[in-house]
């Protein structure tokens, strides 16, 4: 019962940690993303030298580039969004199944310790021996005498 605990719990805490690191992964790519975009809105649109006009295929290209920067920063906004959320769901999940310690968990392992019993019993082939039937009819046996 406590190894099915703790295997459980060992399996939630890798997945856990590993939607850790992809939320990480995902805000230092939307922070470089981010500082890319910016480095751009800062860069100057004039001409090379004395001069105080604007390029236009300079202000053209820029933009496009502003353009794309600001789709691909978007994109990965909205998957560090959705990973983050659920990276905060799941370890509120993972860290209620560890609260379960030593109130519910010999009921609800107790049970699935039962079922797995049972489940391999039928398996080997000794449920005529072992099973669900067989205990019936002896119990009722104890009773009728």
């Amino acid at each position: 019962m406590i190894l099915m605990y703790s295997a459980l719990l060992f399996v939630l805490g890798v997945a856990k940690f590993l939607i850790g690191r992809r939320v990480k992964a995902l805000e230092k790519k939307y922070a470089r993303v981010a500082k890319e975009a910016d480095a751009l809105v800062k860069q100057s649109g004039y001409k090379d030298g004395n001069s105080s006009r604007t390029d236009p295929v300079l202000t053209a290209k820029r933009q496009y580039l502003l353009g794309l920067l600001a789709q691909k920063r978007d994109r990965v906004e909205t998957k560090y969004a959705a990973w983050q959320i659920f990276s905060e769901k799941y370890g509120r999940f993972v860290g209620h199944l560890q609260s379960w310690k030593g109130r519910k968990l010999p009921y609800t392992f107790g049970a699935v310790d039962v079922a797995c019993v049972f489940g391999a019993i039928d398996y080997l082939g000794f449920n005529e021996i072992v099973g669900i039937r067989a205990l019936v009819t002896y119990v009722t046996a104890l009773f009728t005498g």
